[in-house]
């Protein structure tokens, strides 16, 4: 082997010997948590058990990439998490607004230890697009969702309404990116739409 080949080879172990502690360190605690969740679930202890879990949560959130669940064209606007009546179709009328629910997951969090305070930074993009792919209405920062909490945020739906007043009837999708502003992440949900005629 040459000795620059060494030198990779070197170089590489390195690298792995610097990364396994806290690759080995995620799963050992996040097992930590769910086996002291079982142990209190035993033991009939209710603020033991669903502690135990949310810090399994937030164990696991660390590792999930950046996206949403639950996207849903809603027929009104949400009153709270998972409290939404979804829409039977993407159709809509000029004048009707175009309501879309999410739940974004795997954005960053940072926990104070000091005062147990977990803190989030999200904004939103969109842009509107007909059918030629051409953008005919946008706004950047058009939503700031940030916010701090003493449980860790794993609840977090977000509502947002589009006018669709003014477009002619047609096929268009509305691209809204989500921009997590610790963890230098985005994501996008694209929601195709077609409007007809008043």
């Amino acid at each position: 082997m040459t000795k620059t080949a060494n030198l990779i080879a070197i170089m590489v172990l390195a690298v792995m010997a610097f990364q396994a502690p806290s690759a080995v360190a995620a799963p050992a605690a996040f097992n930590q948590a769910l086996d002291d969740a079982r142990r209190a679930l035993d033991q009939k202890d209710p603020a033991g058990t669903l502690d135990s879990l949310r810090r399994a949560t937030a164990l696991a959130w660390n590792e999930l990439p950046f996206t949403a669940l639950n996207v849903h064209l809603t027929a009104a606007p949400p009153s709270g998490y998972g409290q939404f009546l979804p829409r039977v179709d993407n159709v809509y009328r000029p004048s009707e607004p175009l309501i879309l629910y999410l739940e974004p997951v795997g954005f960053a969090v940072r926990h104070d230890p000091k005062t147990g305070v977990y803190s989030y930074n999200l904004t939103a993009d969109f842009n509107l697009v007909d059918a030629w792919g051409r953008v005919v209405g946008g706004r950047r920062d058009f939503g700031r969702f940030g916010g701090e909490s003493r449980s860790f945020p794993d609840r977090f739906p977000l509502t947002f309404t589009y006018s669709l007043s003014g477009l002619p009837p047609g096929d268009y999708r509305v691209e809204t990116t989500l921009r997590d502003l610790i963890g230098k992440q985005s994501h996008t949900v694209v929601t195709p739409l077609r409007i007809e005629g008043p």
